[in-house]
């Protein structure tokens, strides 16, 4: 999820809001003026009948670890609509007490707080994410660390970091401008962006340097996936200034352990990267636990 899914999941969740409080501006209606009530207030299921139930089924920007605050808004949802249907009936018996205004009330600002909480979830998460690129930032790789190797155990999958950095970015910057630097990394990032899998998740770690978490089968599909997406980015040049510019990057790939941090980790593949760029650059080389280096590409 980028900066861009992000947006759209607010925006998305500010929409379902609003419709929130029409259908609660149609309960007021209804409790002053009379009328009818439909089934969006009295069914049994009204809660799945809402146009806010439409969010909760269809939301597609929704991130595995915010999947509690969403379990916390469906269930205070199914609670208010079900006070709601109490007290319309109440209302239409004519025997409204002043504890149904209670309960509907006590339910309607539940329903409200875990909405808050889940945008404030979702505005903190987007902090963590990089202005200039849309990718996460180091906090987020350190926030996702442990539940995306939790998830590889899980799975029986192997989880590999490959740490990247840009090969002679200092001389693009020098030669045409910061500016110009920029557009490098957001084309860069975009790059990756783009050849990444739905397993590669990608973060810019700081300057030009970007990590990806590979959940995988095996060593090999590791060794794959890393001189892929190195490959990758020097088979697509990037304009600058109407010039065609080949970029390329120097890539370490290592497994990460399950009794190691992710610090170890990162340090073991800058190693290796590090050797990559003082042997030739543009080209990713797999390090193992014992030192033990190799060349993909």
């Amino acid at each position: 999820m980028n900066i861009a899914d992000l947006d759209l999941a607010l925006i998305e969740l500010s929409t379902a809001q609003k419709a929130h409080f029409q259908w609660l501006g149609k309960l007021l209606e209804l409790s002053l003026l009379g009328g009818e009530p439909d089934a969006e207030l009295t069914h049994p299921h009204a809660h799945e009948l809402c146009r806010f139930s439409h969010w909760l089924r269809h939301d597609q920007n929704r991130q595995a670890q915010h999947s509690g605050y969403v379990f916390n808004i469906e269930s205070a949802h199914k609670v208010m609509h079900d006070r709601a249907r109490e007290l319309m009936l109440a209302i239409h018996q004519q025997a409204v007490t002043a504890s149904l205004l209670r309960r509907f009330h006590q339910a309607q600002q539940e329903f409200m707080g875990h909405i808050d909480k889940y945008r404030e979830c979702l505005l903190v998460f987007r902090n963590m994410h990089d202005t200039l690129t849309g990718l996460p930032l180091r906090h987020l790789l350190y926030q996702d660390f442990d539940f995306i190797r939790t998830r590889c155990e899980n799975n029986h999958q192997a989880l590999w970091l490959l740490m990247m950095d840009i090969d002679r970015f200092k001389s693009i910057n020098d030669s045409w401008g910061h500016n110009a630097g920029d557009d490098v990394l957001r084309s860069v990032a975009a790059t990756f962006k783009t050849c990444a899998r739905e397993n590669e998740r990608i973060y810019r770690f700081g300057g030009e340097e970007f990590i990806m978490l590979l959940e995988v089968t095996g060593e090999k599909e590791a060794q794959q996936a890393g001189a892929r997406i190195c490959d990758y980015l020097s088979r697509h040049p990037i304009i600058i200034k109407e010039n065609a510019l080949t970029v390329t990057v120097t890539g370490g790939i290592t497994q990460v352990e399950s009794n190691e941090t992710l610090h170890q980790a990162i340090g073991r593949a800058d190693k290796a990267m590090y050797f990559g760029k003082n042997n030739g650059r543009n080209q990713c080389v797999m390090i193992r636990q014992n030192g033990e280096m190799r060349r993909l590409a």
